[in-house]
């Protein structure tokens, strides 16, 4: 037996050597052989579980970089989404006033071009009258039949006739 110096520093011995003595087991427990290849395999074990925590931690940090960039992205989209919807509802007010706006225009003008109508058919009527008459034309006179007959078409339009239906013998008696 060897000192405890010489076995505390000896190399251990290479594995083709653990393999021809592997059928003696007792000689690998008086040389310290298994002492040996017991640490040798559990430090390729650590080193293979280091490398293995290592490709782990090295993949985590990967997807925590690309889960960042993900948030990131879905940040802008969000603030895009949100910028768009306020585009989108501004136009939408603005689209609603302008429908109003047309609405009440086209409404007065509806109303402005019945009006001109029904004037329309009021001096054409006060002219076949007159013609028909073969009256003199005083300004007062005209005036105030020009009012008789306004009212009388607008009455008769209130009933329900068209304005196009009313003719000069019917105003005729507003005109005596």
């Amino acid at each position: 037996m060897s000192n405890n110096l010489e076995t505390a520093t000896a190399w251990p011995k290479p594995r083709f050597a653990e393999i021809e003595g592997a059928s003696d087991p007792a000689h690998h427990e008086d040389t310290g052989e298994g002492v040996w290849q017991n640490t040798i395999a559990a430090a390729d074990h650590a080193l293979e579980e280091a490398s293995r925590i290592q490709r782990g931690v090295q993949q985590n940090l990967k997807l925590m970089q690309e889960v960042r960039a993900l948030r990131e992205e879905l940040r802008k989209a969000h603030a895009e989404i949100d910028r768009y919807r306020g585009m989108h509802a501004r136009v939408v007010v603005g689209m609603r006033q302008l429908e109003e706006d047309n609405s009440a225009e086209l409404s007065r003008l509806q109303a402005d071009n019945e009006m001109l109508l029904v004037r329309h058919r009021v001096y054409k009527l006060l002219s076949e009258h007159y013609a028909t008459a073969a009256l003199s034309f005083d300004p007062a006179v005209f005036a105030e039949h020009r009012d008789r007959v306004l009212e009388h078409v607008l009455f008769q339009r209130r009933k329900g006739v068209p304005v196009t239906q009313i003719c000069a013998a019917d105003v005729a008696f507003l005109l005596l």
